[in-house]
């Protein structure tokens, strides 16, 4: 059974992710099988889209807060290494994918349902686009392992927990990219898991968001 601080901490748990996933799970599930045909994002949607990641991650800090806890605990102080941290994971990356296409080629695929980056950048466009990374990495990474691993006590249940959740959100651009993002999610959870340290995983997220928002605007 599990004591008093246990529950709190288990019930604190579901209401974050059950706020923060619910509805992109559902979104991308069904984009994945019924595709957008290139329909604009407006200007109104990336606005509400900030507001959801906004109140997400308020609600995330309360609940810490309630806890007595902090979000010094997943490593949000910025530190120079994280500079050169942040370097490492994305050429990590970008070395897996290659040799992954070396051996399996017709893993290259262009994500579906993405034009939202080619839209008008706007105040909310440019809010939505750093927020996004802090969202995603703070609640689906941070928190997520941080709790998997106190409930579980395993780091690979919570590494394969984090990376599948994620994922799953990110099926709306086609199976094979998403299990290529799945492989970035994988470096990053093996990460963050091994050095508690989120702010690197936050800089090569923004990085791969805006250069996907620069690719698309040039074509």
């Amino acid at each position: 059974m599990l004591n008093l601080e246990a529950r709190k901490r288990s019930i604190w748990l579901i209401i974050v992710l059950c706020f923060a996933l619910v509805w992109p799970i559902t979104k991308s599930t069904y984009l994945l099988f019924h595709p957008s045909h290139g329909v604009e994002v407006s200007n109104l949607r990336f606005g509400l889209n900030v507001i959801f990641e906004v109140l997400g991650l308020i609600l995330l800090g309360v609940s810490l807060k309630i806890q007595k806890r902090s979000f010094k605990e997943f490593g949000l102080t910025f530190k120079f290494s994280d500079l050169g941290h942040a370097l490492l994971l994305y050429f990590s990356f970008y070395i897996l994918e290659i040799i992954l296409f070396l051996f399996v080629p017709d893993l290259k695929s262009e994500p579906h349902n993405v034009e939202f980056y080619k839209s008008n950048i706007t105040l909310f466009y440019f809010i939505f686009i750093i927020v996004n990374p802090f969202f995603e990495e703070l609640i689906v990474r941070a928190y997520g392992i941080t709790e998997f691993l106190h409930f579980f006590k395993k780091e690979e249940i919570a590494v394969l927990v984090s990376t599948l959740i994620q994922t799953s959100y990110h099926l709306y651009q086609g199976a094979i990219p998403a299990i290529l993002n799945g492989l970035l999610f994988f470096i990053f959870s093996i990460y963050f898991a091994k050095k508690r340290r989120i702010i690197p995983i936050i800089l090569v997220h923004g990085f791969f968001d805006i250069y996907a928002m620069i690719q698309l605007h040039g074509t």
